[in-house]
């Protein structure tokens, strides 16, 4: 049976990137950013933006 729901997440490239909250793929040049353990991290919005920093590491 086919499962036409199931994606693959996009990988990290160059100019974008996976906000790791909620998936979605941004444009790093814009995209809301923090680090964590010399990590960038990019999001979509500040709602995501704030869930990944309200959460311990």
């Amino acid at each position: 049976m086919w499962n036409f729901f199931r994606r693959k997440r996009p990988q990290d490239s160059e100019k974008t990137a996976v906000d790791p909250v909620c998936g979605m793929t941004v444009e790093k040049a814009t995209a809301l950013k923090s680090e964590r353990d010399g990590q960038t991290y990019y999001f979509c919005s500040q709602t995501c933006l704030h869930t990944f920093e309200s959460q311990p590491a």
